[in-house]
Order: C-alpha cells, then structure tokens, then sequence
C-alpha cells in the first residue's frame, strides 16, 4: 500500500520516495557527528590534564624532598629548615598544602646514616589542583632517602 504524498510546489511522491529522499539527505549530519564527539573529545582533554597534573605535582614534591634531603645529608640545613624549605617551596609551585616528615641521620650510630624525606599532599588538598581530583583515591607521596656522610 503507497500513500501519495504532494509537497508545496512538487510533483506527487509516493511515501517510499519521501523516505529514500530523506535518508539519503545529509544535511545535520555533521551536526549529530560532533554531538557524540564532543562529550569523549571534552573528557580526553579533561583526563589528560589531569594526569598531566599528577605527574607535575609527584614531580615538583619529589624534586623538594630530594633538596630537603641532601640539604640534612650535608649539613647546611636543620631539620626544621629542611622541613620549612620543602613546605613553602612546594606551596608557591602547587598552591597546596603539603605533611612532611624527616627522618634525621643520627650522627653517633654508624647504623642509621640515612637521611629520609617524605612529602604527602591529602586527597582534600589534589582537589585545589586537578580537574578529577576525586578520581584519586588517595593522596600524592614522595619518599627521598640520602645516605649522610659522616665528617
């Protein structure tokens, strides 16, 4: 069964011809496209500045434990200016908060010669900084050992 459809100032179609015309017409097709482009293009973009985030951060906390660090190993820092120095240091980088927490060679014992660094920024705190901070489940740490050299 056909049923004759009559367009404004065409010729008579059939329903079947009205449909074919329709399907083959292209127009808002790129329209649609970019509709279910968009959401995956916006999250990649999202994700990858995110994880590009991650990894300044994790860099820019191991970099100051590693000064904090070799600044106790030789001697020309405290432990409170060490712990100072890697806290206002990474706040001006980040803008974030950071726990540190030194681990001091003990200068009579041959045993314990190690100097250890450690830098955490909380879950709370990745939030100031990253896109999906939430997607984090816990927080960003950096642990630095230096062997400190005995005069």
């Amino acid at each position: 069964m056909q049923i004759a459809i009559q367009f404004v100032g065409s010729d008579m179609r059939t329903s079947e011809d009205a449909i074919h015309s329709y399907l083959r017409n292209g127009d808002g097709s790129s329209a649609v496209e970019f509709a279910l482009i968009l959401p995956v293009f916006v999250l990649f973009i999202a994700v990858t500045f995110t994880g590009g985030m991650l990894l300044y951060a994790h860099s820019t906390i191991s970099t100051y434990a590693r000064e904090a660090a070799r600044g106790l190993a030789l001697g020309y820092m405290t432990q409170a200016e060490a712990q100072q120095f890697a806290q206002l240091n990474v706040y001006s980088s980040l803008g974030v908060d950071v726990k540190v927490s030194i681990d001091p060679a003990v200068a009579d014992d041959e045993n314990d010669q190690d100097v250890i660094v450690s830098i955490s920024i909380d879950k709370s705190e990745i939030k100031k900084i990253m896109v999906f901070g939430d997607m984090i489940f816990q927080g960003i740490s950096a642990t630095v050992t230096m062997r400190s050299m005995p005069d």
